[in-house]
């Protein structure tokens, strides 16, 4: 029985060393992350016909959504008379990003979901990427509807589905061929569903452009 009780204490040690081991490595991982090829704050300002400025994200807003790197935007386009918001969302961390999808802050502030369909959006340039298109609408003093323009970027390749990055393995940060894994989100949003569509066609490329 000694000797049982021995051999469980050693196995508990190696235990507690193994996972002291991963955890100061998770740690260093998680303190240099990989970062947007180029910061998200230079993004251009004008695109084609849209000129944009930022909108600062409160303070705590920012801390609950964890990001190692954010855009925040609105862009007019003064000839078409419309405008829209860009956000995106950039974290090597991706178990932070869930839970961040427009079915669940639009709702969580007030917002009733209509519905969402699965869209192709063809870029300036001919590039057709993924994307999902969500209606959302407000009763109060004045009737609202929102439309939202959304899809993830994970390691260079978009997708709809965050699905693909919230299972145990994404829990923490990950490293494949020596890269930390990175997923990022973007969000484009109007009360015209054309001008979410005509500036997702003119800045999905320049966005590529960003993510490493």
């Amino acid at each position: 029985m000694y000797l049982l009780g021995l051999s469980g204490l050693a196995v508990l040690l190696a235990a507690g060393i193994l996972y002291g081991h991963w955890a100061k490595k998770y740690e260093t991982i998680a303190s240099i992350p990989l970062l947007p090829s180029i910061p998200l704050g230079t993004f251009p300002m004008t695109l084609g016909q849209w000129q944009g400025r930022d909108v600062p994200i409160n303070e705590t807003v920012l801390k609950v959504a964890g990001n190692d790197d954010h855009l925040s935007r609105f862009y007019t386009n003064s000839q078409m008379k419309m405008g829209a918001s860009l956000y995106v969302g950039y974290t090597a961390e991706p178990r932070r990003m869930l839970g961040h999808r427009p079915q669940v802050c639009y709702v969580g502030n007030g917002w009733t979901h209509d519905y969402t369909d699965q869209e192709i959006i063809r870029s300036t340039k001919g590039i057709e990427r993924e994307c999902l298109i969500h209606r959302f609408y407000k009763h109060g003093l004045m009737y609202e509807e929102v439309f939202v323009l959304n899809y993830y970027v994970i390691n260079g390749r978009v997708t709809t589905d965050q699905r693909e990055f919230e299972g145990l393995w994404w829990r923490r940060p990950k490293q494949t061929g020596g890269r930390l894994q990175y997923v990022a989100q973007i969000q484009i949003s109007s009360s015209s569903e054309q001008a979410v569509r005509l500036f997702a066609q003119e800045a999905t490329d320049q966005l590529m452009e960003y993510m490493p």
